[in-house]
């Protein structure tokens, strides 16, 4: 684990991976930390959410879900991907500088920093 600071994800990560979803062709998942608060954005809708106590303990608050439909196969993708998110208790930084999520032990979900 090369971080375990909450101020070492903040930015904007783009999701690269998530454990057992297609996410193929879908450009906008996305989501920036930002002091205790997770911003995120998913192909039809945007969320935020709070976390805490810690990244080794994590608990989201109830996603606040923005509005927005898209057709029927993104919109399961989409579900299915916010509930996997939801599952997440544990965050690292990868020696290479990625961001995986964990449900305890389990990857999860994979992610880049955004460049710039």
């Amino acid at each position: 684990m090369a971080s375990t600071t909450a101020e070492s994800f903040d930015g904007a990560w783009i999701v690269q991976r998530v454990k057992g979803i297609d996410i193929a062709g879908f450009d906008e998942m996305r989501f920036d930390f930002a002091e205790g608060t997770l911003y995120g954005s998913s192909p039809c809708r945007s969320f935020t959410t709070t976390y805490g106590p810690d990244l080794q303990n994590l608990m989201f608050t109830p996603f606040d879900i923005g509005g927005g439909l898209c057709d029927e196969q993104t919109m399961i993708a989409e579900r299915e991907f916010l509930q996997q998110l939801g599952l997440v208790n544990r965050i690292e930084l990868a020696e290479d500088g990625q961001l995986v999520m964990y449900n305890f032990d389990e990857p999860l979900l994979w992610a880049v920093r955004l460049p710039g």
